[in-house]
């Protein structure tokens, strides 16, 4: 099956477009809580980019934490602090 050329180009662009669209934003950082467990704050973020686990605390990073990022630190599997940066 050949695709012509138009189609193939509105899917490629598509695709590209959907890639770029970040879920680090002011609104979604809005949305966390203190107390959501983390496959909730997944479903606001996706998965993040850097998990760690410290002394009984867990802390995900969204983002690059040289430039703009969301930060939470659970605490026995719920949202603790929620931290963010370069968020306009």
């Amino acid at each position: 099956m050949v695709v012509p050329k138009r189609i193939m180009s509105i899917l490629l662009l598509s695709i590209f477009m959907l890639q770029g669209c970040s879920k680090v934003t002011w609104a979604n950082y809005d949305r966390v809580e203190m107390g959501m467990i983390k496959s909730d704050v997944e479903m606001i973020l996706g998965k993040p980019d850097q998990c760690e686990a410290v002394i009984g605390t867990h802390s995900c990073i969204w983002g690059e934490q040289d430039g703009k990022f969301i930060k939470v630190s659970f605490i026995a599997d719920r949202a603790a602090v929620i931290t963010h940066g370069g968020l306009k």
